[in-house]
């Protein structure tokens, strides 16, 4: 790699790392290229950034940014996932926590969460949280528990009028059928 590269790739690194909300550290060591690929496409699916680069680039391109408390941490093979929205960093937690469970050889190093550190334990727990989908099925269903209780409430008062009615039919019914005497 020339020296123009390098700079173009610190320039370009420096640019994604810009703004970026949550980022978090993995070690790739002993994974295959299918592997690495298969992680990359699962992560990007979900509008998340993966990037193996060379650690001093890398620590270059942390220059300025929010994410540069995390320099010190680039020792040995790395690659870094990246998001700038902090929504997706549950998501982004979760997909890399599975790759690991499937691939003992992946490990989590250390994250950044809105510029702070995040320790493996705590991307752990970040996994753990429901998606922003599963949150918006339980906002939606705690709004509509009020209207269903009033709902059935007010549908109590015909269904109770209702079975009085039938069960004053069942006795008239019995009544007639059986013999007076």
């Amino acid at each position: 790699m020339t020296r123009e590269d390098k700079e173009k790739q610190v320039a370009w690194l420096h640019e994604q790392f810009r703004g970026v909300r949550a980022l978090f550290l993995t070690d790739f060591q002993g994974l295959t290229v299918s592997q690495t690929n298969q992680l990359r496409s699962d992560l990007r699916s979900r509008g998340i950034d993966f990037k193996v680069c060379k650690n001093t680039l890398v620590r270059r391109a942390y220059e300025g940014t929010d994410v540069a408390v995390i320099g010190a941490d680039l020792v040995g093979p790395r690659a870094a996932a990246w998001t700038h929205a902090i929504e997706n960093a549950p998501a982004m937690a979760k997909v890399l926590m599975d790759f690991g469970k499937t691939n003992p050889k992946f490990g989590l190093i250390r994250g950044v969460l809105d510029g702070k550190i995040v320790q493996p334990s705590e991307i752990e727990t970040l996994s753990k949280l429901p998606s922003r989908e599963e949150l918006l099925g339980m906002l939606l269903g705690t709004m509509k528990a009020p209207i269903r209780a009033f709902v059935n409430t007010l549908a109590a008062v015909p269904r109770s009028f209702l079975n009085v009615l039938k069960a004053i039919e069942e006795k008239k019914s019995t009544a007639a059928e059986s013999p007076t005497g």
